[in-house]
């Protein structure tokens, strides 16, 4: 039995490797083409081309992992009911269920090798891809930069202004501070909003105070019109998304954003997902082994189309929970979860029922 499950691993991982190179390889050059204009335009060199490719192939291979392990063990276990291998097995007096038990120690192992790289180098990678696209390749100047998570940037009129977080869905800004030089920069003036909202194309400021240095004077405000600030979609270009942080930096972010009063569904969902997702790996290795070890399809591109199928059905299923948060029939921490409960459930019944 020790024979026969070193050689179905090696076998597993052969396919595993090929699925994840051929869905990255597929990934970036579709990516290249997307972008083509702009690194023609730009007269981009190569190396730089490459740099941003294989910097964007991390985030590429995480989403990739869970269909690479369906494949890969659905087609492991098909080619082998192909070629009667199991059929051997058993006359040797062993058990396939017993035998393809040891893939779920693998996916195990998968899904927090995947944990773990969603929370270190993909994040990470996904930033760099995005400063060298924006800075090195496009030759955009950053306008906005982090710093112990606040959000800083140069004003319109000169100024330095730090804001403590954007919220998307409202065009309103969170705690601002507009800090205004003279020409010799030292301080002129300081002023603290609670809130900025952008209404009829100006930036608007509320419960305002005002430290002007100059004349050593505080004066309060309810609300004060602002030209320091650019229009809110400088906010979406720039500051990070989802995808660039990992678990303790969205969940700071959104904490951030609670405690001022504002919910966002969309954060809350990726919050929980980043949990959720790695998960999957070890979900569709054990569906796919119960799956494939009831059925009489054979093996090759049979078994690799019931995998499409079974993926197709898992993110209908996925996006549906997701939809249904905005009606409130599930909660945002609850559903990312939804999938992956449902199909474990599903294929530890088919597992317990696979007939030796």
């Amino acid at each position: 039995m020790t024979t026969f499950r070193r050689y179905f691993i090696r076998e597993f991982l052969k396919y595993f490797v090929i699925i994840l190179i051929c869905i990255t390889a597929i990934s970036n050059v579709t990516e290249f083409l997307r972008l083509v204009d702009d690194f023609y335009d730009k007269r981009a060199p190569v190396y730089l081309i490459i740099e941003y490719l294989l910097l964007q192939s991390p985030r590429v291979i995480l989403y990739a992992l869970p269909f690479a392990s369906l494949f890969s063990i659905m087609i492991t276990i098909g080619i082998a009911s192909k070629w009667r291998e199991t059929i051997v097995v058993k006359a040797a007096g062993g058990s396939t269920k017993k035998l393809f038990s040891s893939f779920l120690l693998l996916g195990l192992i998968i899904t927090l090798a995947a944990l773990v790289l969603g929370e270190t180098l993909v994040p990470a990678a996904t930033r760099a891809s995005t400063y060298t696209r924006k800075v090195k390749i496009l030759k955009q100047s950053p306008k906005i930069i982090y710093k112990k998570e606040f959000l800083w940037m140069r004003g319109l009129d000169g100024s330095l202004v730090r804001i403590e977080g954007f919220v998307e869905n409202e065009n309103r800004i969170l705690k601002t501070s507009i800090f205004n030089f003279d020409d010799s920069f030292g301080f002129e003036k300081r002023i603290e909003a609670k809130e900025a909202k952008w209404e009829d194309g100006i930036w608007k400021l509320n419960d305002v105070t005002v430290f002007d240095f100059r004349n050593n004077s505080t004066k309060k405000f309810e609300s004060l019109i602002t030209t320091a600030l650019e229009e809110p979609n400088i906010f979406r270009e720039e500051i990070k998304r989802p995808k660039e942080m990992n678990f303790m930096e969205l969940y700071s972010y959104y904490s951030r954003l609670e405690k001022a009063g504002f919910k966002n569904l969309k954060y809350t969902v990726r919050l929980y997902d980043k949990l959720a997702y790695p998960s999957i790996n070890f979900v569709m290795i054990l569906f796919g082994i119960a799956l494939a070890l009831h059925s009489r399809w054979g093996g090759g591109m049979r078994a690799a189309g019931l995998g499409v199928i079974v993926s197709v059905c898992y993110w209908v299923l996925y996006a549906f929970s997701i939809s249904m948060v905005n009606t409130g029939l599930f909660k945002p921490w609850l559903a990312p979860w939804v999938s992956p409960a449902v199909f474990c459930i599903a294929g530890s019944i088919m597992y317990m029922r696979i007939k030796e």
